[in-house]
């Protein structure tokens, strides 16, 4: 019984080639831990430097609107109420910027772009000279007469 076990069974001698094949089984695995390891920080690291270059576009938009937007000469009264309400939003969010903007995350900060888009559409359709309300002059005479008729007054033109 001896004799067919070591006849059939492999003698495993130790040489450079199974030493070889050790290291390499052990580099192997020393690398997989260390990406395991590695490409969580990595993504992590890769996430944050995305929100840092979200948040430098939306302070360059920013001062592209709020520039455009103190460079509006509106031509009517009602364009000019509506540019100040404009300008008056922007200084307030310049504020929250300079507060709060270290403190934002991807989502809040594409929120606040898209809020920035929506101004930067209200500062092209200004320049343009196309106010967003209309101004409506209401005919009071006729109530104005109904009352002056009931209490005995003179007509109102």
């Amino acid at each position: 019984m001896k004799s067919l076990r070591l006849k059939y069974t492999a003698n495993f001698k130790r040489d450079y080639v199974a030493g070889a094949a050790l290291v390499i089984f052990f580099l192997i695995v020393c690398g997989e831990i260390f990406l395991a390891v590695s490409l969580p920080i990595y993504m992590n690291r890769d996430a944050a430097l995305a929100v840092s270059v979200r948040r430098l576009r939306l302070v360059e938009t920013f001062d592209q609107v709020r520039y455009r937007a103190r460079a509006l000469k509106p031509k009517d009264d009602t364009s000019d109420s509506e540019a100040a309400l404009l300008i008056w939003n922007l200084d307030l969010m310049a504020s929250y910027l300079r507060k709060y903007s270290h403190y934002l995350d991807g989502e809040q900060l594409a929120l606040l772009q898209q809020q920035l888009n929506d101004m930067d559409a209200a500062v092209n359709q200004l320049s343009r000279g196309i106010p967003f309300s209309q101004e409506y002059r209401l005919n009071c005479a006729p109530y104005l007469n109904m009352v002056l008729r009931k209490t005995g007054g003179a007509n109102v033109k």
